[in-house]
């Protein structure tokens, strides 16, 4: 393996690992006291 396999390796592991953080596992979102630029649902 040269150096160049070696980026591309990393680099398609950063790009999997966001897209997973991104769609799949969501973190809890933080609790929202009242209503602020997201619709809460309160109108």
């Amino acid at each position: 393996m040269n150096i160049q396999e070696i980026l591309v390796y990393i680099s398609l592991g950063v790009a999997i690992g966001f897209l997973i953080t991104k769609f799949i596992w969501k973190p809890k979102s933080k609790k929202k006291s009242g209503c602020d630029k997201d619709d809460c649902g309160c109108h």
